[in-house]
């Protein structure tokens, strides 16, 4: 009988909450809803602010091979290596040229630097290179390996000597 009267208060406290939280079951779900609501509003909201990405254009004439070599800066201040057909230039953003053109030649000109993509402009045809990092490695020549004699360590070889 004891632990009956010690366990009463408890009893009493469980039941006096379990009656408030079956009634704020409707107002959870209405806040549930108002919080949906106002999140898919915020949605719309924000997909109407960005810009939706340009449909594709027609792919300019393939008569320049164009690739991005390196791209580095901070925001606002990003400089391109291109390779023009085999010929690096120079783009720093917020200048069209690129470093060291004239702008009597018919080069291309720099439009915009973004998400590691670069797009240049000549005459009204616009291209983009995009970075390609297993591109931009050059690829280890094949060197036959020596082989050691039994007992050296490889840190204990002999260096080859580059050939002339």
């Amino acid at each position: 009988m004891r632990m009956n009267d010690y366990m009463a208060p408890f009893v009493a406290a469980v039941a006096l909450f379990a009656g408030h939280a079956a009634a704020a079951e409707p107002e959870l779900d209405r806040v549930r809803e108002m919080l949906r609501l106002d999140t898919e509003r915020a949605l719309v909201a924000e997909r109407s602010r960005t810009p939706k990405p340009a449909p594709a254009r027609a792919v300019a004439a393939a008569g320049d091979t164009l690739a991005l070599a390196s791209l580095y800066g901070t925001k606002g201040a990003l400089t391109a290596v291109v390779v023009v057909n085999g010929q690096p230039r120079l783009y720093r953003q917020g200048r069209e040229q690129a470093r060291g053109a004239s702008a009597g030649r018919q080069d291309y000109v720099l439009r915009r630097i973004d998400d590691g993509c670069v797009v240049l402009r000549k005459g009204a045809a616009e291209r983009t290179a995009c970075f390609d990092a297993s591109a931009a490695l050059p690829t280890p020549p094949a060197r036959p390996v020596a082989a050691m004699a039994p007992g050296v360590h490889a840190l204990q070889a002999p260096v080859p000597l580059p050939r002339p």
